[in-house]
């Protein structure tokens, strides 16, 4: 059993994976562009789609016959160049009790049905019973203390299956602007990190860049935040041990500015004629904490002009004599800090826009099985009125749970002890509303008030980009009953 276990962990190579997606793509385009998402072929395949994510990241192993039944879907057959086994490092991750094992040896391996056609022919495909997936019952449970960006191979990583798919299509175009928001710890840098992924997959290159590393006197000039943009993405780009006209661009940029051609303009040369153009397949930029530029508003509105007019320069031009159509982008702000008004709110608005919402009552479920805990219909409503569907106040419960720091019951309650828990939570939401004064004399009535107010839409809509209340029409009620004994005690 023990060896048997060892040679779960598969993945698809680069090639497998072109292969996989490019049938996918072609069979959207013979079905009119309809989209396959990680719930449709869940439902199709009998994979479920935290399985399915696994195959298209290539972020943990799975079972050969998993990559089977994939590939069978489409009417491909998996060679043995398609796919190949996790290291002996990664085969630990897998080694559990014997207890474990004993219940694991019944499971089933998945199968595919010998009468299952392409998933073009959605009309005449027999319905195919779900399937338990072996792999999944194999990850162990790593009890972390639940925060920040989560890695890829997490057993507790929920998935959004409509939104991965969208952005897993989306950066597979020229030009892409994707635009994702949300507030903090909603899973913001863990969807990016499955985004690069996939995009590394596919044999992109790519480029994470998180703006809390620019320091303040860089980010109050548009000169200087430009060259330290295309100095960060530049030394992302060098090739170790490998000569590069990119290898030295970084240190091309102060002889390369011109500044009688300006800023924005400059910046697009070097783009076009240092990277773009020495590069042989598509780049993926992800810039993280776009937000932290609304302090500096007449820099945030010329840059993220700049990345629209790139994507815009992208999607403009023939695709052979076109540089700029290798360049995809992905922006991330967290929607607690407020957009200044003299930023046209259009300019974030430009490509495809991801709001990540709360968790829907089957992913609470799905999220408290994970952290193997029980919990009904009725209690998962209660928990959600408590403290919402915010995806890390939900980690945090079922981690205090499974730790027995605290009861179902007591957590339910809105008991001191559980509010305790939340401390450090709750005072991030006290400092980040306290630097919006006019928000504090309405707010303050939401809070002493069990029943929804009527409030002016835009204030309404600033507290609600805040995660503080939610909205019916122009009416305000308070997001969980998580805040209000915190607000009471602070804003009276």
């Amino acid at each position: 059993m023990s060896n048997h276990v060892r040679r779960r962990g598969v993945i698809l190579t680069l090639q497998g994976l072109k292969k996989l997606n490019q049938a996918k793509a072609k069979a959207e385009i013979e079905q009119h562009s309809k989209r396959y998402t990680l719930e449709s072929l869940s439902e199709e395949t009998g994979l479920t789609p935290n399985t399915l994510s696994k195959v298209f990241t290539s972020s943990s192993g799975v079972d050969k016959r998993t990559l089977k039944c994939c590939f069978h879907a489409f009417n491909l057959t998996l060679t043995e160049d398609d796919y190949l086994y996790l290291r002996s490092n990664q085969d630990n991750l897998t080694k559990i009790n014997s207890v474990a094992l004993a219940k694991t040896s019944s499971l089933l391996e998945p199968t595919c049905n010998s009468n299952f056609g392409m998933l073009r022919d959605r009309n005449n495909t027999p319905p195919i019973k779900k399937m338990i997936q072996p792999q999944d019952n194999l990850q162990p449970r790593l009890l972390i203390a639940p925060g920040g960006q989560m890695p890829l191979d997490s057993v507790f990583y929920i998935d959004r299956p409509i939104i991965e798919s969208l952005c897993y299509e989306s950066i597979q175009k020229p030009g892409t602007l994707l635009n994702i928001r949300a507030l903090k710890q909603m899973g913001k840098t863990s969807l990016i990190t499955r985004i690069l992924a996939f995009a590394k997959s596919l044999d992109y290159q790519i480029v994470y860049l998180n703006l809390q590393l620019s320091d303040a006197e860089i980010l109050q000039n548009l000169k200087h935040f430009l060259q330290w943009f295309c100095s960060r993405v530049s030394k992302e780009l060098e090739f170790p041990n490998a000569p590069s006209p990119l290898a030295m661009a970084h240190e091309q940029i102060a002889n390369f500015w011109d500044n009688s051609l300006g800023s924005k303009s400059t910046a697009t040369d070097y783009f076009n004629d240092i990277m773009l153009d020495n590069l042989d397949r598509p780049l993926v930029i992800a810039i993280d904490e776009l937000d932290r530029l609304f302090a500096y508003p007449d820099i945030a509105g010329e840059f993220i002009q700049l990345l629209r007019t790139w994507s815009e320069q992208a999607k403009a031009r023939v695709a052979e004599s076109n540089s700029w159509h290798k360049l995809r982008l992905v922006t991330v702000h967290s929607t607690e800090i407020m957009m200044p008004p003299s930023i046209n709110p259009s300019l974030l608005n430009t490509g495809l826009v991801m709001n990540l919402p709360e968790f829907t009552p089957a992913q609470v479920q799905d999220l408290a099985q994970r952290y193997e805990q029980e919990i009904n219909e009725q209690q998962i409503k209660q928990l959600i009125t408590f403290i919402g569907g915010h995806p890390y106040r939900l980690q945090l419960a079922f981690y205090y749970l499974q730790q027995q720091t605290i009861t179902l019951e007591e957590l339910l309650e809105n008991s001191e002890r559980a509010t305790a828990l939340y401390a450090e939570h709750l005072q991030q939401q006290w400092w980040n509303l306290q630097r919006y004064d006019e928000l504090l004399p309405i707010f303050t009535e939401i809070v002493n008030n069990p029943k929804p107010i009527e409030i002016k839409l835009s204030v309404g809509y600033q507290l609600q980009n805040m995660g503080l209340v939610h909205l019916e029409g122009d009416r305000a009620s308070l997001s969980c009953e998580l805040f209000r004994p915190f607000f009471v005690g602070v804003l009276n």
